[in-house]
């Protein structure tokens, strides 16, 4: 019979936060979204629209370079590059772990832009501003927040513990170019994306709490009995670091 800890339990030590860490991102999420809506609600936005202005409108030779570059940020790109990644870390950990992760982290993040988008109604820069650049499909739904954004940072931070360092910084600077993407192809405000950003820290951070926890209590369960008959817990129960 197969035990479960040959498909879950990761097979490598995993680097996860500790709980204040984790916990704190997740605060901090919080604040820069909240932070976000706020200015949003009371129509402090003058400086967005402005901002969005120099990262939207660039000259012919740049856009023609960067047009392309910025496909690779749209929904086709973001689910290759999340499925390839959450592939080659469920081989490379022999275990489901990253995959649940990815799965309930970019979950708990769109859910919680979606019901952002309905409750702020935003309309889309491109919507509005009669000299905004369109460089994609018009988008469906309201601007406030950026979903991509959000649930490409939650998956990106969820994952950190599965990654080396190379790799999660690409993982991090992958989600920021999905932000700028969003600006530059003229269907979100800037504040938009940082609001996106802001609920992806939050998902982020507490998937890292969730999964701190399940690894610590799994392995005190583990331990429990091992440790009364000599033999050492799974390979795969790692506490925090």
């Amino acid at each position: 019979m197969i035990s479960p800890a040959s498909w879950w339990w990761p097979s490598r030590p995993l680097r996860i936060p500790g709980s204040r860490t984790a916990g704190l991102l997740a605060v901090l999420g919080a604040v820069v979204f909240g932070g976000s809506a706020v200015l949003v609600r009371a129509g402090a936005t003058s400086w967005d629209a402005r901002l969005f202005r120099l990262i939207n409108e660039v000259p012919p030779a740049a856009a023609s370079v960067l047009t392309p570059v910025s496909h690779l940020f749209l929904p086709v790109g973001i689910i290759a590059v999340v499925v390839v990644t959450v592939i080659y870390l469920a081989a490379r950990n022999r275990s489901a772990l990253p995959v649940a992760t990815a799965a309930v982290s970019a979950g708990a993040a769109w859910i919680l832009a979606n019901v952002a988008k309905a409750v702020t109604d935003r309309p889309r820069p491109y919507q509005v501003l009669a000299d905004a650049v369109l460089r994609q499909h018009p988008a469906h739904g309201t601007s406030f927040p950026s979903s991509h954004t959000a649930v490409t940072l939650a998956v990106a931070i969820a994952l950190l513990p599965f990654l080396g360092r190379l790799l999660a910084a690409a993982g991090i600077s992958y989600a920021i170019l999905v932000g700028w993407s969003r600006v530059y192809l003229g269907v979100h405000y800037p504040l938009d994306v940082l609001a996106g950003a802001g609920i992806g820290m939050a998902a982020g951070g507490g998937a890292l709490l969730a999964l701190s926890w399940l690894l610590r209590h799994a392995c005190q369960a583990a331990s429990s009995p091992h440790a009364a008959a000599g033999t050492p817990p799974p390979s795969g129960s790692h506490g925090e670091s």
